[in-house]
């Protein structure tokens, strides 16, 4: 299977150029295996169409139903909602519909525009990568995809499509627009944070202007102010991440390490949560040192995001299941680009993981001990991504030298 992988998506127009992709051709994907795909999609997504998750009944139902009694404008005039309101005026668009669907069909079909609107993003990440876009409808049979929309009815597509959205026009050298990107992904959840180191550190590598650092939460405060104008006190508004960190009291329900503390020893634990602070701070300050020094390499830039959005969630406490999503598609885009044995095992690695805390959470929610296989696949990912990022520096000067040798050819 990963031979033919390889053929299809060798040739990258990036740096490094992975050796064994020099000479290969590369066919694109045919129109009946990408209509074959999309019927997968289509039959995976209605196996969970009429499950109901738990935060069903308790959040996203009695959200909507507060804003069909006040109407799409009126709903904002108090806060009824522990989410930012760039979710909520989504769904105060899909609440125009509730004569015609019942509650959860329009909350899933939301989150399945959201999925379709994070393939779209990939199919920008793969063509920045120098891979066929077409490739990117794979995102919609990810596993963790299916299962965020099609049955937990979840807006983590949105964020997780502006991070890559983000990440590929920084890729492209369109700083602008990656921040802009980057506060419309923090406009939906504060886990959009995950990739901040990446993004830090190429701004450094680029040296932008120092306006260019106040974009992202500019358009962050952008998407608070029709709630603001419509009643919703800016307290409110400016807090609800705080708000909702506080909530979480437990060790985490993702499957790192701080799980076991969440299983074994849930109190104890939390004299603790500094470590892993402390441990995920020096992780993103790390990344963001190589990134400004890998500015400008594109390979290297997707690794080291790939990195950060796993290493972070995997470091910190108080993480919850669904924590991985963005490195599932960071890892999906690198197999599909790569095409190399590693880069496949490291996307599996990651997905797994973060599939089982999924699992866990929906069907073993009181005894999470599967979450506890999770940690090793999340640690392969890791180990697998860190030894990439080190081939990659290693390839490079051999690269160079040898583009620098065919261009004085050439001349």
């Amino acid at each position: 299977m990963i031979r033919p992988i390889k053929l299809i998506m060798c040739g990258l127009a990036i740096s490094p150029v992975p050796t064994e992709c020099a000479q290969a051709e590369r066919p694109p994907l045919s129109s009946f295996h990408f209509a074959a795909v999309l019927l997968l999609a289509l039959a995976a997504h209605a196996i969970y169409w009429s499950t109901r998750p738990p935060d069903m009944s308790i959040f996203l139902e009695p959200w909507l139903a507060h804003i069909v009694q006040y109407g799409p404008v009126g709903a904002f005039a108090h806060p009824f909602s522990n989410y930012e309101p760039a979710y909520l005026y989504l769904l105060a668009a899909g609440s125009l519909a509730h004569t015609l669907l019942p509650a959860m069909d329009i909350i899933k079909l939301l989150s399945v525009a959201g999925s379709i609107f994070l393939t779209f993003a990939t199919a920008d990440l793969l063509r920045t990568l120098g891979a066929p876009p077409r490739l990117a409808v794979f995102t919609l049979v990810l596993p963790t995809v299916v299962i965020n929309a099609a049955l937990l009815g979840q807006c983590d597509a949105l964020w997780g499509g502006a991070c890559v959205f983000a990440l590929a026009a920084m890729m492209r050298g369109a700083t602008l627009r990656a921040l802009a990107w980057c506060g419309v992904a923090i406009a939906f959840k504060s886990q959009a944070a995950f990739i901040a180191p990446v993004m830090i550190g190429a701004m450094i590598g680029r040296r932008a202007p120092w306006w260019q650092w106040m974009v992202p939460g500019a358009v962050f405060l952008a998407t608070l102010v029709p709630a603001w104008l419509m009643g919703w006190p800016m307290w409110n508004l400016l807090t609800v991440y705080f708000d909702q960190a506080a909530l979480v009291k437990f060790a985490g329900r993702l499957a790192n390490p701080w799980i076991v503390g969440t299983i074994f020893a849930d109190q104890e634990v939390r004299s603790y949560f500094i470590l892993g602070y402390a441990a995920a701070a020096a992780a993103g300050a790390g990344i963001a040192v190589l990134a400004a020094r890998a500015a400008h390499d594109r390979r290297t830039l997707l690794l080291l995001a790939l990195l950060s959005a796993t290493a972070l969630p995997f470091l910190l406490p108080k993480m919850l299941e669904r924590y991985y999503f963005l490195a599932d598609i960071l890892a999906l885009s690198m197999a599909l680009a790569f095409a190399t044995r590693r880069a496949v095992l490291v996307a599996i690695a990651i997905q797994i993981a973060s599939a089982i805390s999924l699992l866990t959470y929906i069907y073993s929610y009181h005894w999470p001990y599967p979450a506890l296989a999770g940690i090793a696949f999340a640690a392969a990912g890791l180990v697998g991504t860190i030894l990439m990022l080190r081939d990659s520096r290693l390839e490079q000067p051999a690269l160079q030298e040898r583009l620098t040798s065919r261009s004085t050819q050439a001349a």
